[in-house]
């Protein structure tokens, strides 16, 4: 299978994994040949691509760090916690539910420690927050196996990442989702969502685990005290705190937003890589690209040579380096280990490519 945008969809490709709508329900089926009105259907509700089946693609085999119905689980559990912050309060209950989630992701992730994470996502524009919200608790606690927390170290930090946005509930939505440049004043305002949603969560009496929260206070904290709310610099900065930046930047960024378009993970990792040391914990940074894929298994590359190949495998120790596919011969096609094969030292991923 191979991630294709919902810009080159075509009629005939065939579904491979099922989408859900912004209420959780089945979209469309897994196996189902896409017909127009599914595609025009996909583009109302905001996805920016899904998985397909094709020859090209036949022989990746994508496997999830997390399983869809836990990662759907989660987004609703946190949906509703947010959504009940701006009414009737968090109740108990609900917050059960969210730390229940955290412990079974943390589970997964235990289990699939050894998968490097192929992190294209298929949420819409509606339900980004949600969705947002898990993807970063997902890769918060890779990074934290990789580091050899303890389960209750790693529930924590899933924890704090998790609910690391909540505080943006208390911002004008208008702002929250303006499609354009905000001005000074208003980019004060989405200040303080850390320093709001810290006070609201800690406050409310929830027997939740302080320790785990602070992310929701420092995660927009920057290494050189750059960020935001308290400047603080790095010896300052909670361990959760920077794992929990990295995995909010890297999900962010490569998220399509109504203001600008993702960016490939790519392009993503990079600049991560180039603010490990200033803005971003180094060793962190180092850890989180052995584990979470440059370019994810199906993604269409363009070699320097000129020729346009496949990713059909990723290692842990070369971010930037995968075995490729070549596919402009079909009828033969030519792998090239860009890592191993020594002859190929000078060959590189100039881009990526819509196919």
């Amino acid at each position: 299978m191979r991630y294709i945008p919902t810009f080159c969809l075509r009629e005939g490709m065939v579904l491979a994994k099922s989408l859900r709508g912004n209420d959780g329900l089945l979209l469309l089926q897994q196996g189902l040949p896409l017909k127009q009105s599914y595609i025009s259907l996909l583009k109302c509700n905001g996805f920016q691509g899904v998985y397909i089946h094709d020859r090209l693609s036949e022989e990746i085999k994508i496997k999830t760090i997390i399983d869809d119905e836990l990662r759907n689980s989660a987004a609703k559990a946190v949906k509703n916690l947010y959504v009940q912050s701006l009414s009737s309060g968090i109740s108990p209950s609900m917050a059960d539910d969210v730390k229940a989630n955290v412990h079974n992701i943390v589970d997964e992730i235990i289990e699939n420690r050894n998968i490097i994470v192929n992190m294209i996502d298929l949420k819409s524009y509606d339900n980004y927050t949600y969705y947002h919200s898990v993807n970063v608790g997902v890769l918060s606690i890779v990074i934290g196996v990789a580091l050899g927390m303890n389960y209750t170290d790693l529930y924590k930090l899933g924890l704090g990442a998790l609910l690391h946005d909540i505080g943006k509930v208390f911002v004008d939505k208008d702002i929250i989702d303006k499609p354009g440049s905000l001005t000074a004043e208003e980019y004060e305002e989405v200040k303080k969502h850390p320093l709001l949603g810290y006070e609201y969560i800690t406050d409310a009496n929830l027997n939740l685990p302080i320790s785990g929260l602070i992310s929701i206070l420092q995660h927009h904290e920057r290494i050189d005290g750059s960020g935001y709310p308290g400047k603080l610099t790095h010896k300052e900065i909670n361990k959760f705190s920077l794992i929990v930046s990295i995995a909010d930047v890297f999900d962010a960024m490569t998220s399509d937003r109504t203001y600008r378009p993702g960016m490939m993970p790519s392009e993503v990792m990079e600049y991560l890589m180039g603010g490990a040391g200033t803005l971003f914990d180094q060793e962190l940074v180092y850890l989180f690209t052995r584990k979470v894929a440059a370019f994810p298994l199906g993604t269409c590359v363009l070699l320097s040579n000129g020729l346009t190949a496949i990713v059909i495998d990723n290692y842990e120790d070369c971010c930037l380096r995968p075995k490729v596919k070549i596919v402009n011969n079909d009828a033969n096609p030519t792998y090239l280990d860009l890592k191993n094969d020594r002859s190929l030292s000078n060959l590189t991923i100039t881009n990526v490519v819509k196919m």
